[in-house]
Formats: C-alpha cells, sequence, structure tokens
C-alpha cells in the first residue's frame, strides 16, 4: 500500500514538471526484468542473473565524507532510490541528478521512496537516459546555486551494475563536459577583450547615437514580413545561391558579414548586414565599394565592432546602425532604444535574434554547416578569408551530419556556435528550418530542401521601406550629455571600489602573516570578506564593472568553491582551508584593482 502511494505521489508531481517521462513510466509493467526482494530491498537482474543492487546504503558514509558539502551530484543510475533519498537529506544539497538508462528501474525506484517533494522543489532531477543532450545539462548547470561549482563536477555511478554501460556513460560525460565548457565560454574569453570592447563601445557612441536605433528599426518594420533568410558562410552556400536569387524578393535576407562580398559577387541583395566581432580581421569584409548594390541594404553592426569598420562603412555612405550587446555596461548606459542583440557566441546567433525582434514567423538558414566538408574545407571558394581558414582547428571531432545519416568532421568552436544556436531554437516558438543541406544536424531546426520552402512558403513580394530617420543635433547631443553625466559616476564610484580593496588586502595580509587560527580572529575577517564581495554583487557595481571582470571573478569563485566543498577531517585541514581561504581572497584582489583603474582609464580617455 505504502509503495503504491509513494509511485502515486510521486507521477503526480512528475506529470506536472515532465509529463512525457511520466507517460513513459506509466507504460511500465512491472518486474519484466529485474525483480525487488522487499526484505532487504536489493534487486535482481534477470537478464544478467545477478544483483544489481546490493546494500544500497552500505556507500552513505563514503558520499558523506567526500561530497557532503558538494551542493550538487550527478549520478548515472538510480539504483533502488534509497541512497538518493538519503543525500538528499543533507541541506547543502541543493541539487541531484540523475540519469538512468533503464526505466524499470526508475520505475521501482518511485515505489520505493517518496520523492514528491525533492522533484516539486526541483532539488531532485530525473531524465532517461535516452532522452538526455546538452540543453538537459546546460541548463541544469546554468542554475545560480551552481554555476559557480561546476568545476567541481564529477559522474558518480550507483553501483557496480552500471559499468554495464560504458558508451551511455561516455556520452553523458561528454555532453555534461560540453555543457560546462560553453557556460564557461559565455562568462568571456579574457579581460583584455572586453577592454578592448568597452574602448571601442565608447569610440563608437557618437556614430551609434547619430545613426538610426533598433528601436526605430523595430517601429518600421516588425511583423511586416512572415519569412527570414538567414545566410552564413558555411561549404554549402554557393549551391544554394541560384535559388536565393529567384526567391530575394520573397524573404527577408539577414546575411553574416563574411557573407555580404559572396552575395555581391552573385548580385544577391540582403535586406540587411550582421556584424557581431570586434577584431580587426572581419572588417575585411567592408573593405569594398559596391557601388549602387549597397543602396537599400541596412548594416547592423554590434556597437563594440572596430572602428575600421564603421569608416569603410561612412567612406561609401552605407546606411548603418549601431546595436548594443545585452552585457552589464551597455545596459548602464540606458540606452534600451539602442538594443540589444548578439546574446550568442556567433553572427548566426545574432541573426537570428534579429529575426525574432522583427516578428518573422518562419526562419530559413542556408549555409549554417557549422562542419568542414568533404574536402575538408571550412568555407566556400569565395570566402574573403579562404575556403581553408579554419583547417587549422581541426581536432578529429565528430558529430551527427544534416539528415541524420553519418557523422561529419567540426571543431569546438563550431559545436559551442551549434549548441548556443540550438538553445535560442529551444527558447522561442519561432518555426526553424535548416535548408542547409549539409554540415551538421542543429537540433529544433526542420530540416527541409531550401527549394521545397522557396516553393511553399515565399509566396508574396515584400514591401519596401523608407530610410530610417535619424535624430536632430540638439537631441544627439542631449543624449550624449546624459551619458556622460553616467560616465562620470563611474569613474567616482570605480576609485571608491579601488580604496575599499586596498584597505581590505592590506588588513588580510597583516592578519595572514599574524593570525592564529585557534583565535577567533578567522570569523570577523571571513565577515569582512563577505561583506565586501556583497559590494560587488550589487547591481551597480555589475552593470558597470562586471564586462571586464566578468572572466576574472568567475574564475576566483570556481576556486573558491573548490575550497567549499573541502570536508577537513582534522583541526590541522580545517586551519589548512581556511589559509587557502584569505589567499585566494587576497590574490582576488590582486586582480580586480588593476582592472578597474583599466576602466576608469578607458571611460576619461573616452569622456576625453
Amino acid at each position: 500500500m505504502l509503495l503504491e502511494l509513494n509511485f502515486s505521489k510521486n507521477l503526480q508531481v512528475l506529470k506536472e514538471i515532465n509529463a512525457s517521462l511520466a507517460d513513459k513510466i506509466l507504460q511500465v509493467k512491472s518486474n519484466e526484468r529485474f525483480e525487488l526482494f522487499e526484505k532487504n530491498y536489493d534487486i535482481y537482474d534477470h537478464k544478467t542473473k545477478h544483483f544489481c543492487i546490493q546494500n544500497a546504503l552500505g556507500n552513505l558514509s563514503f558520499y558523506e565524507q567526500n561530497y557532503k558539502r558538494h551542493p550538487f551530484l550527478i549520478f548515472f543510475g538510480i539504483g533502488n532510490g534509497m541512497l538518493i533519498f538519503e543525500l538528499l537529506k543533507n541541506p547543502l544539497k541543493d541539487y541531484i541528478c540523475i540519469i538512468e538508462p533503464e526505466i524499470e528501474l526508475l520505475y521501482i525506484a518511485l515505489h520505493l521512496n517518496d520523492f514528491s517533494q525533492y522533484l516539486q522543489d526541483k532539488r531532485l532531477r530525473i531524465y532517461l537516459y535516452e532522452d538526455i543532450n546538452f540543453l538537459t545539462f546546460y541548463r541544469f548547470f546554468e542554475q545560480e546555486k551552481i554555476h559557480f561549482f561546476v568545476k567541481t563536477y564529477d559522474l558518480l555511478l550507483m553501483s557496480n551494475f552500471y559499468e554495464n554501460y560504458e558508451d551511455a556513460i561516455t556520452t553523458t560525460n561528454s555532453l555534461c563536459i560540453e555543457s560546462i565548457k560553453s557556460l564557461v565560454v559565455r562568462q568571456g574569453n579574457s579581460s583584455e577583450d572586453s577592454f578592448e570592447g568597452i574602448t571601442q563601445l565608447l569610440h563608437n557612441l557618437p556614430y551609434q547615437l547619430a545613426n538610426p536605433s533598433l528601436k526605430d528599426l523595430l517601429k518600421q518594420r516588425k511583423g511586416k514580413i512572415e519569412n527570414a533568410i538567414i545566410v552564413s558562410t558555411g561549404p554549402s552556400l554557393i549551391k544554394q545561391l541560384p535559388l536565393l536569387k529567384e526567391y530575394a524578393n520573397k524573404a527577408s535576407i539577414i546575411c553574416a558579414d563574411s557573407a555580404y562580398p559572396i552575395l555581391a559577387k552573385h548580385n544577391i541583395k540582403p535586406d540587411y548586414v550582421l556584424m557581431l566581432e570586434r577584431d580587426d580581421v572581419v572588417i575585411k569584409c567592408f573593405d569594398n565599394d559596391f557601388k549602387e548594390f549597397d543602396n537599400g541594404i541596412l548594416f547592423v553592426l554590434a556597437s563594440v565592432v572596430h572602428q575600421k569598420a564603421i569608416e569603410y562603412l561612412k567612406r561609401n555612405n552605407r546606411q548603418f546602425m549601431l546595436v548594443h550587446r545585452s552585457l552589464p555596461f551597455s545596459k548602464a548606459l540606458h540606452m534600451d532604444g539602442y538594443g540589444y542583440l548578439g546574446s550568442g557566441l556567433s553572427v548566426a546567433n545574432m541573426a537570428y535574434e534579429l529575426a525574432i525582434k522583427l516578428g518573422h514567423k518562419n526562419i530559413i538558414l542556408i549555409g549554417q554547416d557549422l562542419a568542414y566538408d568533404k574536402n575538408g574545407n571550412s568555407h566556400p571558394n569565395d570566402y574573403i578569408h579562404g575556403e581553408s581558414i579554419e583547417n587549422d582547428r581541426k581536432e578529429g571531432l565528430f558529430i551527427t551530419a544534416y539528415g541524420g545519416n553519418g557523422k561529419v568532421e567540426t571543431n569546438q568552436w563550431w559545436i559551442l556556435f551549434k549548441e548556443s544556436l540550438e538553445y535560442s531554437i529551444d527558447t522561442n516558438s519561432v518555426t526553424t528550418y535548416n535548408a542547409t543541406e549539409g554540415g551538421a544536424r542543429i537540433e529544433g531546426s526542420i530540416e527541409k530542401s531550401f527549394k521545397e520552402l522557396c516553393e511553399n512558403l515565399l509566396k508574396e513580394n515584400k514591401p519596401l521601406f523608407e530610410k530610417l530617420q535619424t535624430l536632430s543635433k540638439k537631441e544627439i547631443q542631449d543624449k550624449k550629455d546624459k551619458i556622460d553625466e553616467y560616465l562620470r559616476g563611474v569613474v567616482i564610484l570605480g576609485r571608491s571600489y579601488i580604496n575599499e580593496c586596498e584597505i581590505l588586502k592590506s588588513d588580510l595580509a597583516r592578519y595572514l602573516e599574524n593570525l592564529n587560527f585557534e583565535s577567533e580572529d578567522f570569523n570577523p575577517l571571513s565577515q569582512r570578506i563577505y561583506q565586501m564581495k556583497a559590494r560587488f554583487e550589487n547591481e551597480e557595481f555589475k552593470n558597470y564593472f562586471l564586462d571586464l571582470i566578468r572572466s576574472i571573478f568567475f574564475h576566483f569563485e570556481y576556486k573558491i568553491a573548490q575550497n567549499y566543498i573541502k570536508n577537513p577531517a582534522n583541526i590541522e585541514e580545517e586551519y589548512a582551508k581556511r589559509k587557502e581561504y584569505i589567499e585566494i581572497h587576497i590574490n582576488w584582489i590582486d586582480f580586480i584593482i588593476p582592472h578597474i583603474k583599466l576602466q576608469i582609464q578607458a571611460i576619461e580617455e573616452g569622456l576625453s
């Protein structure tokens, strides 16, 4: 009776949070392969003729000792669920994630244990192995209580029985590692890159104000065209160009900066040309003069682009706008009308965001290979940087091919771009078609031939739009004055943070030199560290400085997380843990101070 009550309560919650899994579990016929012995709750496997679960709580002391302070655990296998139930009693355990390859074992565990409250609170996540993908783990690791601890990740086996699932374990581990990599990359490549972006944004502000805003664009064009075609520069692009040219007047054409010279060569006029990157490599795409071909094209650039890109556009009187990326510093300038695009990792992501904001109902991808072609080339022959420009990034990585048949070679950056695009597709309700007809499979998109989509979707000619208007000189100056006022406030704030950091660092160093860990001095010292970090957590600091120190901030938080999970066995280990904690924060301050100074310098140069 109790077993059925447990099962009923668990299924009721599962139906609310994962209806698909609940339906699968309801289809299970008990004891087909696995048999539960209720006396000791061991489970016998009739296929292997061995007990697959015995003495389920035998490892409890091991996990309590070695993983006591880990805020999350990921298990391959649920066993009979009793170990999981006991581990969840630990208030330090925020989340446990279970990947189970055998639905019948899941069926048994949900009878033996009342997980309903843990499932409801989302402290327990349960997935069938057949249902997991990159997003399963990306969403798990990005949770606020977990993401600083991702480097403490370990895939744990519930019992020796699960060693029989070697391939599934390898796949699960790979998905976890890929999602962690993606999460870490999103924190920023380096403070130098961020500094370059902030410097260029400040330089570009006058040009941004002097040109139309994204708000102006959406007001004029949102919801006016049903279909959009996003053009990227994978090696499959060239074969799609004849059809693209034929149907160019029946859909919005949004192209990557690198696709622009190729389309110009084939006399296919895009509606929008997008640029995301801040370096001086991509600007070569604009170092040209296509004369009247450029009439009617709107160049949409991230506000952090290299100043040469703007020089090239102005040289030939091309119409352009600068759009802020969705980053704290940009948002702190209170220029919401000029943002936001470019939250993804590639210009294709930026194009997808623009297509969403413009209200397109269908988005068609072409040239989005994200893989090398059969000749080993990364791009088409017409690509401005050469067809083999990314060949040095080959690492022998293979992923599922377009159409689902076979594998294609890719690289780690394209995998991140693909996963970022898949995330965008998954989190938006717009229908996305992949008409690349080559390269890698993009999960969440519908694979159809470009010809079929053109014939079935692209029926009506798109409207023509008037040139967007710009602000008056007075309006531009008024906005610039207000932004300058904000920036002067940032300089004052930054200097106050530097002063506080220097005082704290001096005190930490003195304590570290003289501290007797048997005294009670550590607690007030730890409290001061906490208070200082709380200052860094407030919105004001994050808005103005997080862009520059994000990668450093996360690097040290990972270190602090690894210190936190240590479970000292004696007083010497406790003292060593405390000492390491203080040393980490001294190093943390040593890195933060010069970076705040660097941002102040960039702002002062921008103001001058």
